[in-house]
């Protein structure tokens, strides 16, 4: 269920907009300061080509902050995850630049280093200045001013982990806590610097007279019956609760089991259908936006290596067809998102007979687990001992790709025997696309001789996506292709 902006979220969200626009202008301030006035590295343009840049940029930037994910809190952001964001912003803005000029043919398109000079500096200004307005946010009496008055209702074993959380949202000032499970003594004395306002069950007494906006609870219940007063008056007087779910709690506390090391945090939104509640659960936090992003890289990615590989592949045929007679291409059927089936393209580097022959070589197997995999396998050609080290065989992949049975970048697809020989928990690298590359190609996969190590490292990639890491995972790709790294 959406959740609409307050009125202070709206103003970080403005604050954030001016400090942004302010990096940018001090930016270009700099990159002309620096590249044209002192080293003079920046031709000459007419105004209107210079005006023409100017308004591209202010475009590109307002393009690329209104679709960027802002709904972070900025200001509980530590500085690396701040890092990530920032160079993330600014290739962004870096590519729709480039696009704007490209389209518009603005002469300063061959500015390198003023294009550049801005968009690094910008870098540093935005980290610099997003620091700033943190710090200006956690630390100013005004700004804390203006955040909600909120009340917490919990017990001593459990309120320091929800005040060290609240305590990092400048949004919050908390003005009191009450404590279920201590005496009427500790009423006045101060917890972590806040007063104790209540103790036991009287607390609703201090919350009818206390000036509060919302109402975190937080407490050991079962049933939850014996809340429905409280609950019920809270709400008759229009004060904002916060209800923790012991449920969920006892899912995540479950360390002893299997599951829970692969499902340690779940995302977690709440949804009405007509008069019923509903917590749903999910193994990833992406949003539409971050999809949306991931699929337009695939669908520009493939087709670029679908261009490439057209020649690779007719001059790799004429060598594959003359050793081993049969089809060009090889198909079979994969697992791929949440269980669909789809078919996987390569080009075809095993003898026609290699999956009647596989029956006899499982005796070889050299992987702990699901997978099948053998030095020297006798069902490779010699062309298909080459295509394999240099991923050559991969390249029919990219039509997956723009088809959408798979990304770029993902976890490896297993065979429908694997599949139906999973666990539960095996079932959870499945919850993304898998890709033609992914955390285990790029990580050694000959060396990994055990499935469940392979899982551990999908489920990473899963829990730490982004589009920094796919990038990254990519550029890896290509230096394990390029020194034939893992490969066998």
């Amino acid at each position: 269920m959406g959740r609409a902006m307050s009125n202070r979220e709206k103003l970080q969200y403005v604050l954030t907009l001016i400090t942004d626009a302010l990096s940018l202008l001090c930016s270009v301030f700099f990159t002309l300061l620096v590249f044209d006035k002192a080293l003079d590295l920046v031709p000459d343009y007419l105004r209107m080509d210079k005006v023409h840049f100017y308004a591209l940029l202010v475009l590109a930037f307002l393009a690329t902050f209104l679709c960027f994910d802002q709904t972070e809190n900025i200001a509980r952001r530590n500085w690396q995850a701040e890092i990530k964001a920032v160079f993330l912003f600014n290739v962004i803005l870096l590519a729709v630049l480039t696009t704007l000029m490209v389209l518009t043919k603005a002469a300063m398109a061959d500015s390198r280093y003023q294009v550049l000079g801005i968009v690094l500096c910008n870098m540093v200004g935005m980290f610099l200045l997003h620091q700033a307005l943190k710090h200006r946010l956690n630390h100013s009496d005004r700004m804390r001013s203006l955040a909600t008055l909120a009340g917490v209702v919990s017990t001593t074993d459990r309120i320091d982990a929800l005040l060290e959380e609240l305590d990092k949202d400048w949004t919050k000032n908390i003005r009191g806590i009450a404590l279920l499970d201590v005496g009427r003594d500790r009423v006045g004395t101060l917890y972590r610097g806040i007063p104790v306002e209540a103790a036991g069950k009287n607390f609703m007494d201090w919350i009818r007279r206390d000036s509060l906006d919302e109402i975190y609870i937080d407490i050991p219940y079962d049933s939850g019956a014996s809340l429905l007063p409280y609950l019920a008056e809270l709400e008759s007087m229009g004060v904002t609760i916060h209800l923790n779910v012991p449920l969920l709690e006892r899912l995540r506390d479950r360390k002893d089991s299997p599951e829970a090391a692969w499902y340690p945090h779940p995302a977690k939104s709440v949804a009405e259908y007509g008069d019923i509640t509903m917590i749903t659960l999910k193994a990833t936090r992406r949003s539409l936006r971050d999809m949306v992003l991931k699929r337009c890289v695939d669908i520009a990615g493939s087709l670029v290596g679908l261009v490439i590989s057209v020649p690779i592949v007719a001059i790799t045929a004429i060598p594959l067809k003359l050793e081993s007679p049969g089809p060009l291409f090889f198909k079979q059927k994969r697992v791929g998102l949440n269980g669909r089936v789809f078919e996987i393209y390569k080009l075809r580097s095993m003898y026609a007979d290699a999956e009647e022959r596989k029956k006899d070589l499982m005796a070889r197997n050299e992987m702990n687990g699901l997978m099948f995999k053998i030095t020297d396998d006798p069902r490779i050609t010699k062309v298909g001992k080459f295509i394999r080290r240099t991923s050559i065989d991969e390249l029919p992949q990219f039509w997956n790709v723009l088809k959408g049975d798979m990304s770029l970048v993902g976890t490896r697809p297993p065979t429908l025997d694997e599949y139906n020989r999973y666990e539960s928990h095996h079932k959870r690298r499945l919850s993304m696309k898998p890709g033609i590359t992914g955390m285990w190609q790029v990580s050694g996969r000959s060396n990994i001789e055990d499935f469940e190590e392979v899982v551990q490292l999908d489920v990473y990639y899963i829990d730490h996506w982004s589009i920094w890491l796919d990038i990254k995972i990519l550029f890896k790709t290509v230096f394990v292709v390029f020194v034939h790294k893992g490969a066998k």
